[in-house]
């Protein structure tokens, strides 16, 4: 047997010796095939540069006056050619050259940061178009009316086909901005833009405007999501939990049911204008600065159970979702922050909120007793897990016996809901047997 092994071994060695030898072969040959062209071509070379010495030389003489190895009666024949020189050669070209290749009439800008939004028009109230990312180069059009760089947008081609703008601090240019040409078919801005209806400030015989009873006027319009929806729009800060807490009497409590919490582990920063409903209903067109602004606003932030925040109210607007409790402050809230952001409603939105107003003698937080019934069952963020399994378990000290069925050392959300422990929060004794992908201290929710 240990023959057979080492003659296999042999041959194997031989084959891959062999192998080698082919390979260096063909290598070689490669080498030399590529020698002789290299050959070939430098030959090539040197013949071309000797042809277009001799091509050269007559010329260079010519301009001297030929009087190097030219004969004494041609002298005169050539000489009326040095005064045809001035209008024959090619002496004016250069003078053609500022005018031909001035940098004014092919102006570019490159841009210099990372992914710049471009609109249809220029300033933060058009809609955004797209976004071009740092380092792309295009060529300028126009400019709009301005007294400085700072004010200046720069209008260009081209974005998804079509000739958009962008703010000319964001990008390097290759003229002084003032040169620009000023366009001349700037649209207008886009006609949602939040105006007031006519109705907003009428009187209503005591003073009052439309009857808001002290709130800001309601500004009426369609929704109208110019820009394409992303959360990441409009992030904020987790910090601000401790800030909400304190605004609420130092209380970790949910408005709208009337629920005390022991822990913020258990709720969720609840935006009570919500993100995407405030995007389409104007900040859409507004900058980076105004929605990060938004989405950490004090005045629109609350706390919420999750599966408040996640299956209840989620984006939903005043004429689609009204809470359980302090529905007066609640309103109250949604309607001041579309106003401090000039936000609209629409028509149901608006009419609801007119309604529930009109039923309103305060706009205050209402906060109930903490040992009512309610809030004990509202405090309530997931199915509590029983104290034993069926047989006799104890799920708290040891919940893989409890939950984990395929006995994986994971357990699963399916697991979780076959045992009635879903959505399960931080602090759960599952959770840490658990994968919470988006990090919120919720799964399964």
């Amino acid at each position: 047997m240990k023959r057979f092994f080492r003659f296999v071994f042999r041959l194997l060695l031989f084959a891959a010796l062999f192998a080698a030898l082919i390979l260096l072969g063909v290598l070689f040959t490669e080498m030399q095939t590529l020698s002789t062209q290299v050959a070939a071509l430098s030959t090539r070379v040197h013949v071309l540069v000797q042809a277009n010495t001799v091509s050269v030389a007559p010329g260079r003489d010519a301009q001297t006056g030929g009087s190097q190895g030219v004969a004494p009666s041609r002298t005169p024949t050539r000489t009326p050619r040095p005064t045809n020189t001035p209008t024959s050669t090619r002496t004016s070209t250069p003078t053609r050259t500022p005018t031909a290749t001035a940098t004014p009439s092919d102006p570019y800008f490159i841009v210099n940061s990372a992914w710049v939004n471009v609109r249809t028009g220029p300033g933060n109230n058009y809609p955004i178009i797209n976004a071009v990312p740092q380092g792309d180069r295009y060529d300028i059009i126009a400019r709009n009316r301005s007294s400085s760089l700072n004010t200046t947008w720069i209008e260009f081609c081209c974005v998804d086909g079509q000739q958009v703008w962008i703010y000319a601090g964001l990008v390097d240019l290759s003229v002084d901005w003032s040169t620009i040409p000023i366009s001349g078919n700037i649209p207008p801005p886009p006609t949602f833009t939040p105006t007031p209806t006519p109705t907003q400030n009428r009187g209503n015989g005591g003073g009052g405007n439309d009857g808001m009873k002290g709130l800001p006027p309601i500004r009426e319009g369609p929704e109208y999501r110019c820009s394409p929806y992303e959360s990441e729009l409009y992030r904020y800060s987790q910090s601000v939990e401790p800030r909400i807490v304190n605004q609420q009497r130092g209380l970790i409590y949910g408005p709208y049911t009337g629920t005390y919490f022991s822990s913020i582990r258990e709720t969720d920063i609840e935006h009570i204008v919500a993100r995407s409903e405030a995007h389409d209903s104007g900040l859409c067109a507004a900058d980076s600065n105004t929605r990060r602004a938004f989405a950490n606003d004090l005045n629109n932030l609350t706390l919420a159970s999750p599966r408040v925040n996640r299956h209840e109210k989620v984006d939903k607007d005043l004429a689609q979702w009204l809470p359980a409790l302090n529905r007066c402050w609640y309103v109250a809230q949604v309607v001041k922050v579309k106003d401090k952001y000039n936000l609209t409603m629409d028509q149901a939105e608006a009419a609801v909120a007119r309604r529930v107003i009109a039923s309103c003698d305060s706009f205050e937080m209402i906060y109930t007793d903490r040992g009512s019934a309610p809030q004990q069952q509202q405090a309530q963020p997931a199915p509590q897990q029983p104290a034993q399994d069926s047989d006799g378990t104890d799920c708290n000290s040891n919940p893989l016996g409890c939950y984990d069925d395929n006995n994986n050392g994971r357990i699963t959300c399916a697991e979780a809901e076959r045992h009635g422990i879903a959505p399960v929060p931080r602090g759960h004794p599952a959770y840490q047997y658990m994968r919470d992908g988006d990090g919120d201290g919720v799964v399964c929710e």
